[in-house]
């Protein structure tokens, strides 16, 4: 019979072939990616502008960056935005842009067959936006309603404060626009924006599906020969690796009756030596059912129902967080219990049972990862976006399999140790340390 205590036997693993991009760089310097996959008559495609991203804002307009990812696609000089989501509909697939921390980058698809136009497509959009100010100003009122609305949901102020404890006055801080910039700003801001980030030196475009290499090359080179330059924007300071505001950080909400935590601190980057031993040491902690915090503080305390740990990559470092969502009276004792579970890790080894399933949840994802060409192009990305060997994922899983608890308890003791952990939680005012 089998029970939750008991997980059904794993199976042999299959071997994975990964297959490697072909490198090449246009004329006007901008990277290309190719690989070539048959399996559909589809093409993805994946752009990174290195510098697009929030922390390349100036800080009178925190949020342009977003909104230049996202007007990216508001009208061309030939095109209304309703003409490029229609013509992209119209070829079997879609274009978006969007910016996080660090970059910029678009996400766009098509059948095979209608690869030539959609390319042009893609050409007009990224070369020739405009940014209708009609556009703009109806972005302006979402923006201002969408803040509105975070600023009372406890999961978006909390991660808005961990991000402030964590980074304190780097760029990296940055969450959320600031609604004076938003309520300023014009189309004169985005162009300006553009004209200094999004330029083909430096950026990769990544491209996976069903293509001629000869032909596809040819059609780059004719439509977006007329993209040049680098970008003008200033290089953001090198963060610290030590948190800004150690300790406990209360933000009151007033007769709330959950809580919500965030608990971490700074790490080494994702092309660290130890990242994977510190990987694996914070997926046992927090990833999946099967994880210690799941199976403590949610089904043996009772103390929450969304609880978990992760690591977010940065190109120069990473974070560390454990979160929970708890009732008000079970705060501090989830609280207690999450920081309880960390310092196992630091203590002890991982017994070797728990961590060959930890391997295994590790490794199935990263086979999972390369079944459609969009998650092809997505893991390609991350490449890209990371400075990562063109052979990391090829040699993952044997990085995965031959780490030892001990690289991992030690990584853990190294990064993980609590004197170097920051709290945040948004809850009820009686929550406050004394």
């Amino acid at each position: 019979m089998s029970t939750r205590r008991i997980p059904p036997p794993d199976h042999p693993m299959t071997i994975l072939t990964i297959p490697t991009p072909e490198v090449v760089r246009l004329s006007n310097r901008l990277q290309v990616w190719l690989l070539r996959d048959k399996r559909a008559p589809v093409v993805e495609f994946r752009l990174t502008i290195p510098t697009g991203g929030r922390a390349y804002d100036d800080a009178e307009w925190v949020g342009l960056a977003s909104a230049t990812a996202r007007l990216m696609t508001a009208g061309t000089k030939k095109r209304t935005s309703l003409q490029i989501s229609d013509e992209a509909e119209r070829y079997g697939g879609g274009i978006g842009f969007s910016a996080n921390t660090e970059t910029a980058g678009m996400n766009a698809h098509c059948l095979s067959q209608h690869l030539e136009p959609m390319m042009s497509l893609i050409a007009d959009v990224l070369l020739n936006p405009t940014f209708p100010e009609d556009e703009v100003n109806i972005d302006r009122a979402n923006t201002l309603q969408r803040l509105a609305l975070q600023r009372s949901q406890p999961d978006f102020l909390v991660e808005e404060r961990f991000r402030q404890a964590l980074f304190g006055s780097h760029p990296y801080s940055r969450l959320a626009p600031d609604e004076n910039a938003v309520q300023r700003w014009s189309s004169e801001q985005l162009q300006t924006f553009y004209r200094r980030h999004y330029r083909p030196e430096g950026a990769t475009l990544i491209v996976v599906g069903d293509f001629r290499k000869r032909s596809l090359l040819r059609l780059l080179e004719d439509v977006l020969g007329e993209w040049q330059g680098s970008s003008e924007g200033e290089a953001i300071d090198e963060p610290t690796s030590e948190v800004a505001e150690l300790g406990f950080h209360l933000v009151p909400r007033a007769n709330s009756v959950q809580s919500n935590l965030l608990i971490g601190t700074l790490c080494p980057p994702r092309n660290a030596p130890d990242s994977i031993p510190l990987q694996l040491g914070v997926s046992v902690l927090g990833a999946g059912a099967s994880s210690r915090l799941f199976l403590t503080v949610r089904e043996q305390c009772g103390y929450a129902y969304s609880v978990g740990a992760n690591l977010d990559h940065y190109l120069r470092l990473s974070a560390f967080s454990a979160y929970a969502q708890t009732a008000t009276e079970n705060t501090h004792d989830a609280l207690r219990q999450i920081q309880s579970e960390i310092a196992r890790l630091v203590q002890e080894p991982v017994p070797a049972q728990e961590l060959q399933a930890t391997k295994n949840y590790l490794l199935g994802r990263h086979a999972l990862g390369w079944v459609t060409l969009g998650s092809i192009a997505d893991r390609l990305t991350q490449l890209a976006t990371h400075n990562l060997p063109m052979e990391y994922w090829h040699q993952y899983p044997e990085l995965v399999q031959s780490t030892t608890a001990s690289q991992i308890q030690q990584a853990c003791a190294r990064y993980l140790a609590p004197e170097r952990m920051t709290t945040v939680v948004v809850g009820d005012e009686s929550l406050q340390q004394k």
